[in-house]
């Protein structure tokens, strides 16, 4: 082969190389690398946990939603989750407000789920009744942040500060 050949070859092949491969499909991310994947993008904007309130979640979790990738699962398997109600546990009670990502395989049959649960004193929430709703039950992701934004809960507790404020990973209880 021509010396002028084989070099064409090889500027051919390391274009090539240089190019970036598209995202293959691949497993639906854990429970654990989407919480390092939020707890690495409240870093990146400077998020201090402990000064949350329900609106910063709101925005926090919206934004990471919008703009942070979730592994290489398909964006039909990807919602988020915002619920509240009572919580009791032995003698402990409070009222937890949360809004979570879930990140679901194809068939539903493996998920991942992160986000921030707030917990308020449970006494001023008596009257409000559990409730949970997904991003996908909505038309848009604007239209779900005006259900969540309107929701009675959040209206009462929007700007309160909660008795805490956590990270978490894991299965919808």
């Amino acid at each position: 082969m021509r010396l002028s050949r084989l070099r064409g070859l090889l500027l051919a092949g390391t274009l090539l190389a240089a190019l970036p491969l598209p995202a293959a499909a691949g497993p639906v991310p854990t429970s654990h690398a989407l919480l390092v994947d939020l707890q690495a993008f409240m870093h990146e904007r400077d998020v201090q946990v402990e000064s949350l309130t329900a609106d910063g979640m709101v925005r926090l979790m919206v934004d990471w939603y919008r703009f942070a990738r979730a592994g290489a699962a398909p964006s039909s398997g990807d919602a988020l989750v915002f619920r509240y109600g009572g919580w009791s546990e032995g003698c402990a009670t409070a009222f937890n407000l949360s809004l979570l990502r879930r990140v679901q395989a194809d068939g539903g049959e493996a998920d991942g789920v992160a986000g921030v649960t707030m917990m308020f004193e449970p006494s001023g929430q008596l009257e409000l009744k559990p409730y949970s709703s997904t991003s996908a039950d909505w038309k848009s992701l604007d239209e779900f942040l005006r259900a969540v934004e309107g929701s009675p809960a959040f209206r009462l507790l929007g700007d309160a500060k909660p008795m805490s404020v956590q990270v978490e990973a894991g299965g919808l209880r």
